[in-house]
């Protein structure tokens, strides 16, 4: 194996100059073209196999990685010294002073050559204004042809995002969200090829590899059209049977592509949402560590910080839900909490009902340990006093589904959180559910009543529970015991959005019946519901029911 192959587990030394070894010409936006023998520099690696991130002459995108560039060895690059200053005047100059040592990377022409600086900058120089460091000859890079070139392995790095990442880079900071959407051949141009059948042999890696590739693609084009991913992935099996029917000389090559939909490992791969979605994150990162530019009152950035959190939502609805929860676990939660913090500092309401809605979406796909991550920050917290002062019914709502999605599993609240989740949240909650300003038909009363049962759920000991004790001191409840029976009846559990979830409403059912005082509240006719309700439930058991 050639010692040029880049290892993933170091990823420090992925980033760095490369030739390339073939010319590479792309429409897709924010994705970097050259030319063969061009000199281009790779800031990082990605969560996709098929791409790196990095610049040429300063601007910044993407990088084909499948075998287009082989990295510069900088050992065997020859020192040479300044003779006298020199200021760029073009892009891609690079300013040396007299007396400094440069490394010269390649030779563009006897009068231009490529150099770099020992802090890492690197660009054109004239040669004029080069001496020689010592004997030897120069170590410029000579480019391969395309038969003998390595390949350039990459695949997810395992760092998740961290709080102090740099957005000193303006090329870096202004990375666009749509990214390269197809994986790229070994090839400069781009197209995807029907894999060879096996013929009865022994499937090879690479045959299997170039399927998933190719199915990749072909779901990937079906979702450009907003529909979600499995619905895609239907779309294209049915597309392979159908085509597998009509055109048997190919039933064999379609069979391959067709098999290969169920590869799920390798799509995650070679699927470029995961490198959207860390791209996104990032983005939010920098948009919270902002907090000077947020002060400015001439900015306005409400649309370029709306336009990337819907983005972020389209993915998580229209994405292989496998991608998503990928990214999410390589990550280590870390943007659930960097979303936190900034929904804790954003203040325009039209932003933050979008953080609630990644946050539910996020819930939805894997609910458990988002739950659990976002019930242990500081966004219940946050959530009750956004929930107290907001009087939106499109706000109240998010927040309601989010909050109580929060608590609907069986995660124990952090403890200072009942200095802030408290009685007085409680009183509110239930002046709310039975205030007169709503209509009979209105939905806010259910949106607070959802959060009411929410919090229910975390006390567990009807002796110290603070809900069933405010109850007591109330002389009615009506809207609160009719849109609890009605949704016991129809086994509707308010709070459970989510597989698993707690069920809230028998919970308070149950805990109000366990004390005459609260069992009081309810009307006469509303106790023989709930007798009548129970006597369904034992009659309809089957022999062998727990």
């Amino acid at each position: 194996m050639s010692n040029n192959k880049l290892k993933v587990s170091d990823t420090d030394g992925i980033s760095g100059l490369y030739t390339a070894l073939h010319d590479f010409n792309c429409n897709q936006q924010h994705v970097l073209c050259f030319r063969k023998g061009q000199v281009v520099e790779v800031t990082k690696s990605s969560s996709s196999s098929n791409w790196l991130r990095g610049r040429i002459d300063g601007k910044a995108g993407f990088l084909p990685a499948n075998g287009y560039l082989k990295q510069i060895d900088l050992n065997k690059c020859r020192k040479v010294i300044v003779r006298q200053d020199f200021n760029p005047v073009t892009s891609g100059q690079l300013r040396i002073v007299e007396g400094q040592v440069l490394l010269v990377i390649a030779k563009l022409s006897t009068e231009w050559w490529i150099v770099r600086s020992d802090t890492g900058k690197w660009g054109q120089v004239p040669a004029k204004y080069l001496k020689e460091a010592g004997n030897g000859e120069v170590g410029y890079v000579t480019v391969h042809s395309h038969s003998n070139s390595p390949d350039i392995v990459v695949s997810k790095p395992a760092a998740g995002l961290s709080r102090t990442q740099s957005y000193s880079s303006a090329a870096t900071t202004a990375t666009a969200s749509t990214e390269p959407d197809m994986a790229i051949p070994r090839s400069s141009t781009v197209h995807h090829r029907l894999p060879k059948a096996s013929h009865g042999r022994k499937e090879s890696g690479s045959s299997k590899t170039d399927a998933v590739a190719v199915t990749s693609g072909l779901v990937e084009c079906v979702r450009k059209h907003g529909i979600k991913y499995q619905t895609s992935k239907d779309i294209v099996r049915s597309i392979l049977g159908k085509l597998s029917e009509e055109y048997s000389s190919w039933s064999k090559e379609l069979s391959l592509l067709t098999a290969a939909l169920t590869i799920e490992s390798d799509m995650l791969h070679n699927s470029v949402d995961s490198l959207k979605l860390e791209q996104l994150y990032e983005q939010v990162l920098a948009f919270t560590e902002d907090e000077q530019q947020r002060g400015w009152i001439c900015k306005d950035d409400t649309e370029e910080i709306a336009a990337v959190l819907a983005d972020i939502v389209g993915l998580l609805r229209t994405s292989n839900p496998n991608v998503v929860k990928n990214v999410l676990q390589n990550l280590k939660y870390e943007p659930l909490l960097t979303l936190v913090h900034y929904y804790q500092l954003e203040k325009r309401s039209r932003l933050k009902q979008q953080v609630l809605e990644i946050f539910f979406e996020n819930m939805s796909l894997e609910p458990v340990p988002v739950c659990s991550v976002l019930l242990t920050s500081r966004l219940p917290v946050q959530l009750v006093s956004d929930i107290q002062s907001n009087t939106s019914p499109s706000d109240v709502e998010w927040m309601s589904k989010v909050f109580s999605s929060c608590l609907s599993y069986p995660n124990v609240m952090p403890r200072n959180h009942h200095d802030h989740i408290n009685e007085v949240f409680i009183k509110f909650l239930l002046n709310q559910i039975e205030s007169p300003e709503y209509e009979p038909d209105s939905n806010i009363p259910v949106h607070y009543l959802r959060c009411l049962l929410a919090l229910n759920l975390h006390y567990p000991d009807i002796r110290q529970n603070s809900v069933c004790e405010l109850l007591k001191k109330r002389s009615s409840a009506r809207v609160l015991t009719e849109t609890v029976l009605v949704a016991f009846n129809r086994s509707d559990n308010l709070v459970g959005y989510f597989p698993n979830s707690l069920d809230g409403v028998y919970k308070l059912v149950l805990d109000m019946f366990s004390s005459g005082e609260t069992a009081d509240l309810f009307f006469t006719n509303d106790v023989g519901v709930v007798i009548d309700i129970l006597h369904r439930s034992i009659a309809d058991r089957e022999e062998g029911d727990p």
